[in-house]
């Protein structure tokens, strides 16, 4: 059974433990499979999405710095995971956004009833009825942890793809190679040496 091979790119971190020759390296950096290119499009769902799109230049911004110092991080088979990472980013400020306007709401009963009869008059008993019961929902308590759980859900999401695109500084600690301890040889002290 074969052995997983690291990258080459990790192997020559780690300082080529294996000692792989100049042709060894260049054979497996070759074989190596590269998928995509350097340049990354924007897809269109996320130029539409003003703030989507923002989060995308300021990531792309980010990533070519630090190809400019020799850190490639992502091709153009990364795009998909960076268009949802901006998307869910999105989402979660709307999410957040809808609730502090809910914080922000003030209920007094006496200028419901005006509002309400107004609301009648103008789009009919049915519309403002359900509009009264939609706004009555997300003042409950369910309503309200409805929208924490929403938030909560797009924020472990967004965690999660930061892991992969190395976006938080916990990822990038993971991301450091380490190295292994020097094992001592027990017949060293007798003067056998490492045979």
């Amino acid at each position: 059974m074969a052995r997983n091979t690291k990258p080459i790119g990790l192997h020559l971190a780690e300082g080529n433990p294996n000692r792989l020759t100049k042709a060894e390296i260049a054979r497996r950096e070759k074989a190596e499979v590269k998928l995509g290119s350097d340049k990354v499009t924007c897809p269109r769902y996320v130029i539409a999405d003003p703030v989507a799109y923002k989060k995308w230049r300021d990531l792309i911004y980010d990533f070519n710095k630090a190809k400019a110092s020799g850190i490639e991080i992502v091709k153009s088979s990364d795009a998909g995971i960076l268009a949802r990472y901006c998307m869910t980013f999105s989402e979660f400020l709307r999410l957040l956004d809808h609730r502090n306007r809910i914080d922000n709401l003030d209920m007094d009963p006496a200028e419901n009833i005006i509002a309400k009869d107004a609301l009648e008059e103008r789009f009919g008993k049915s519309i403002a009825t359900d509009l009264f019961n939609k706004v009555e929902y997300l003042l409950s308590v369910g309503g309200i942890l409805a929208l924490e759980t929403a938030i909560n859900k797009k924020g472990d999401m967004l965690i999660k793809m930061e892991d992969r695109l190395f976006l938080n500084p916990l990822a990038k600690v993971k991301n450091i190679p380490k190295k292994e301890p020097v094992k001592d040889d027990p017949l060293k002290d007798k003067g056998f040496g490492n045979v």
